[in-house]
């Protein structure tokens, strides 16, 4: 069920000056209030990945990815839900390869999405946790979490037991608060959709980055093969190649007893997503 999450005077607590609070809010005034909805989650949990909102003074975000079909789907969310247009530029600081960041300068939607719960500045350096109307409700929590999967877990098809994977790199002194992010992961997938997970666990080394700051990676896992079958029935990935993976690993699991049929695994997840999802 939607609920209220923010309505125009939340925001207006943010700015510094009411006439410039009122200036901004008067030209999107039909955003308010703000209702929690599976579409706001899955731009939750696509800036607290792949993304970076900047709060003051700039309050502005962008979305980063190397496809342009995604930039381009987080572009279509946001202007689904905001009627607000970004831009596609190139990223010429990551280190990774060639990559593009879909901007956002709009200070307004920024607070907004601040206040929804998406973590301002350098993710590996603040807090943040699954907002609450997001954890509770069951259709948020799935599109929150395919949005996670899809933008940071790995599916690993090269170990004897093979898995679905989540990591993500924390300060050492928020590595407690990173755990608490993960427990909720856990616990939603398995309550919601009866996947279990490895216990969560640490990276065996440290890294330090370039500022001195020491982090350590936070680590799940899903092996079993009844939870790999429900992760892609009832979540899935968007990525196809993601989810290509997961169908060699399932097969991998059942293809020595015979019982493992691609196809009918398949059309079962495409029926479930269209009723679902």
């Amino acid at each position: 069920m939607s609920v209220v999450l923010i309505t125009i005077e939340d925001v207006m607590k943010l700015f510094k000056s009411k006439f410039h609070a009122t200036n901004s809010i008067n030209s999107h005034s039909d955003w308010f209030p703000v209702h929690s909805s599976s579409q706001l989650a899955g731009i939750v949990a696509d800036l607290m990945c792949d993304g970076h909102l900047q709060g003051e003074p700039r309050w502005r975000f962008d979305f980063t990815s190397k496809n342009i079909h995604e930039l381009k789907r987080f572009g279509d969310e946001i202007f689904s839900l905001f009627n607000i247009r970004g831009k596609i530029r190139p990223c010429t600081g990551n280190k990774f390869g060639r990559t593009f960041n879909f901007g956002v300068n709009c200070k307004l939607l920024s607070r907004t999405l601040h206040l929804v719960g998406v973590p301002t500045g350098c993710k590996v350096l603040q807090e943040f946790l699954i907002p609450n109307w997001i954890e509770n409700e069951k259709e948020c929590f799935r599109t929150f979490i395919r949005r996670v999967f899809s933008c940071e877990g790995t599916v690993d098809i090269s170990e004897s037991n093979p898995f679905i994977g989540l990591d993500m790199w924390k300060a050492q002194s928020l590595v407690k608060n990173g755990i608490e992010f993960f427990k909720q992961i856990k616990e939603g997938l398995e309550n919601f959709f009866k996947i279990k997970s490895t216990n969560i666990f640490l990276s065996s080394v440290s890294n330090i980055r370039k500022d001195g700051i020491s982090t350590r990676g936070i680590r799940l896992r899903i092996k079993e093969l009844n939870s790999l079958i429900n992760f892609k029935n009832k979540i899935g990935f968007q990525d196809l190649i993601k989810e290509n993976k997961l169908d060699k690993i399932i097969f991998k699991k059942r293809g020595s007893q015979g019982q493992y049929h691609l196809g009918a695994v398949s059309s079962a997840w495409e029926s479930n997503r269209s009723l679902c999802c």
